[in-house]
C-alpha cells in the first residue's frame, strides 16, 4: 500500500509539472537500465548440456511433475514402443524389398563382370545419358603437390591391346578411405586378381562374395572368399527406443588356402638373440586386407573388450558400406562421380554411430 500510495504522489506532481514528469520517466528508464538489463546471451536450454547430464536433468524434471501427469507420460512411452514396433515390420519389409530387386540387378553385375575381365567388348559409346558436373574439370597441381606426385608416379601404363579393366577392384577399393585403410602394398598383386564382388541374401543375414582369377597366391579351392553378417531385425530389448533399422550384430569369415609361402597375413623376420652368432626366424602376423576374412569372434559383443569392439565397428561399417554402395555402385567409385559425397558424408556417419553408442552406454 506504501508503494500505491508513492506512485499516486507521483503521477500527481507529474501532471501538475512536465518538467518534473519528464524528469520522472528518465529516472524510471535510469532505473530500469541499472536493474533489468536486457541480455545478449541466448537462454541455456538442455540442449547445451553433455549427453549424459542432459538425460539425468530431464528424468529429474518428470521426477517433478505430479504423478497424473507422469502417468501420462508413461502411456507416451507405451505409445512410443507401439511405434517401434511398426518401424520393425517396415524395416524388415524394406529389407526384403532389398532383396528381391538385388536379384533383378544381377543380370547387369554379370555384364559388368564380363566387360571387366575383357570377356565381353561393349559397343562403342557415343553419347552419354548422364549429365556433366561442372566441377569435373579440376587442375591437378602436380608441380606443388608432392602427394598427387606420388599417386601419379603409382599409375601403372595400361597398353592400348589390354582386355578389360585391369585393377579394377583395387582401384575402387584404394579410392574409398574406409577401404583404403585395409589395403597394404604387399595385398596389391593379390587384388588385382579379384574379377567380382557379388552379394548373397539370406533371411536374416547377407554375404559378400569375392571372386579372383587364379593366381599365385591362393590355392584353387580358395579362389572364392566369402564374409558373412548376420543381422538383428529387431530392437534390442534393452535400448528399444534407439531403433533405426535392422544392424549387424556379428560376422563370419572364411579359411583361405594359401599356396605355400604365399600367406600375405604373415611375414618371416629374423632376429639375432643376444650373445649368439646365428640368426632366428620368425613367423609374425601382419596387417593384411585379407584378415577380413578372419574377424575376431564375439557371440555377445557386450562382454568383448575395448579392442575387440572397435575392429568389429570397423569390420561391421565395411560390411554396410560393401552391400549398400561398393558393389551397386563400383564404377562410380573407380571414376570418382562418388568420391565426393562419400568424402563428406563419412565423418557424419562415423560420428552418428558414435552418438548412438554413447546413448546406449547411458
Amino acid at each position: 500500500m506504501i508503494g500505491m500510495a508513492d506512485s499516486a504522489e507521483e503521477v500527481t506532481q507529474g501532471d501538475s509539472h512536465p518538467d518534473s514528469r519528464a524528469d520522472g520517466m528518465s529516472g524510471s528508464l535510469r532505473s530500469l537500465g541499472t536493474y533489468a538489463p536486457e541480455s545478449t546471451e541466448p537462454a541455456l536450454s538442455p540442449a547445451d548440456l553433455p549427453a549424459r547430464s542432459r538425460k539425468a536433468f530431464l528424468r529429474h524434471m518428470i521426477g517433478q511433475l505430479a504423478e497424473p501427469v507422469q502417468n501420462r507420460i508413461r502411456a507416451l512411452r507405451h505409445n512410443q514402443l507401439q511405434q517401434v514396433r511398426i518401424s520393425e515390420q517396415f524395416f524388415r519389409e524394406v529389407y526384403e524389398l532389398e532383396r528381391r530387386f538385388y536379384g533383378q540387378s544381377c543380370a547387369l553385375f554379370d555384364a559388368r563382370r564380363d566387360i571387366l575381365e575383357g570377356s565381353v567388348e561393349p559397343p562403342i559409346q557415343t553419347e552419354k545419358t548422364w549429365p556433366e558436373d561442372p566441377q569435373d574439370a579440376l587442375y591437378l597441381d602436380f608441380g606443388n603437390n608432392e602427394e598427387l606426385r606420388q599417386l601419379r608416379q603409382k599409375l601403372a601404363p595400361v597398353s592400348p591391346t589390354t582386355l578389360g579393366v585391369p585393377r579394377f577392384w583395387l582401384t575402387v577399393f584404394q579410392n574409398v578411405p574406409l577401404l583404403s585403410e585395409l589395403v597394404q602394398d604387399h595385398d596389391e598383386p593379390l587384388l588385382e586378381c579379384l574379377m567380382d564382388v557379388r552379394l548373397a541374401y539370406d533371411q536374416d543375414s547377407y554375404t559378400v562374395i569375392f571372386q579372383f582369377r587364379p593366381n599365385s597366391f591362393l590355392h584353387d579351392s580358395s579362389l572364392l572368399l566369402t564374409k558373412r553378417y548376420f543381422l538383428q531385425h529387431s530392437a534390442d530389448p534393452e535400448y528399444p527406443f534407439l531403433f533405426e533399422g535392422p544392424e549387424i550384430v556379428r560376422c563370419e569369415g572364411c579359411h583361405i588356402y594359401w599356396r605355400d609361402g604365399s600367406n600375405l597375413t604373415l611375414q618371416t623376420v629374423e632376429s639375432r638373440r643376444r650373445n649368439r652368432a646365428h640368426r632366428v626366424t620368425k613367423v609374425m602376423p601382419r596387417e593384411s586386407f585379407f584378415r577380413f576374412f578372419a574377424p575376431p569372434q564375439a557371440l555377445d559383443l557386450s562382454l568383448a573388450d575395448e579392442k575387440t569392439k572397435l575392429i568389429l565397428g570397423n569390420d561391421f561399417e565395411v560390411g554396410f558400406l560393401l552391400r549398400t554402395q561398393i558393389v551397386p555402385k563400383a564404377v562410380l567409385f573407380y571414376t570418382g562421380d562418388l568420391v565426393d559425397s562419400m568424402s563428406a558424408a563419412s565423418p557424419d556417419s562415423r560420428s552418428l554411430s558414435s552418438e548412438a553408442e554413447q546413448e546406449q552406454a547411458l
